[in-house]
């Protein structure tokens, strides 16, 4: 059974046949869609923070470990983002058909998906090194995963529109991916906030539901 949030965890990785499975599978998966990306400076741009995140949980295993649920959560989301740098996320076939299903006006919302699902895949983890780490009150356990992924996303915005004010004219809208629409910074901040809140009342949901079933008071 692997470990969550609420549930004691292995500090040491080799022991630990599960986090070794997600980071074997995740080289994998990575190497495969490191090959012949659609535009391979966009690609080193979009993967210069995953390995600087890569090397920061490396670093922080063996002081500061996750349980098993955040290593899978952060590995879910990394692969979607895999995914996404290797088509410059608006060419994600994956993206057109859901426009296409649900009739957005947006030709491809795989950005926006990517933006919702970091929101929504990485409050766990956050929430977990504020619940095992911190020594904060409670309540922030919970506020403070919104507030850090919705600062992340604005900061965020700002490089990659910093970064994309350097390239040609022509190379701007593909690497933004704003695909027409002005306020797109502004709806991939929006997803990724609420996101977060998703994962936030659910964390909550669990932690009611833990509370019930040892028969203590809840608090937050």
């Amino acid at each position: 059974m692997i470990s969550s949030a609420f549930t004691p965890i292995t500090k040491s990785f080799l022991r630990n046949k599960f986090q070794v499975f997600l980071a074997f599978g995740y080289l994998c998966f990575w190497i495969f869609y490191a090959i012949n990306p659609v535009w391979r400076p966009q690609w080193w741009l979009d993967n210069y923070l995953v390995f600087a995140f890569v090397a920061l949980l490396i670093l922080t295993h063996k002081k500061y470990p996750l349980s098993d649920t955040s290593y899978l959560l952060i590995t879910v989301f990394m692969c979607f983002h895999a995914v996404g740098a290797n088509k410059s996320y608006s060419n994600v076939d994956l993206g057109f058909w859901i426009s296409k299903t649900f009739g957005f006006a947006r030709p491809n919302v795989y950005d926006r998906l990517v933006h919702f699902l970091f929101g929504f895949f990485m409050g766990y983890p956050l929430h977990e090194v504020l619940r095992r780490y911190s020594t904060f009150r409670r309540v922030w356990w919970y506020v403070l995963p919104v507030e850090f992924i919705l600062s992340y996303s604005a900061v965020y915005e700002i490089i990659e529109a910093a970064t994309a004010w350097s390239l040609p004219p022509e190379q701007y809208d593909p690497f933004v991916g704003l695909q027409g629409d002005i306020w797109d910074g502004y709806r991939d901040m929006s997803c990724a906030a609420i996101g977060a809140v998703c994962s936030v009342v659910i964390i909550l949901i669990m932690a009611y539901r833990k509370q019930i079933l040892t028969k203590s008071h809840f608090k937050i």
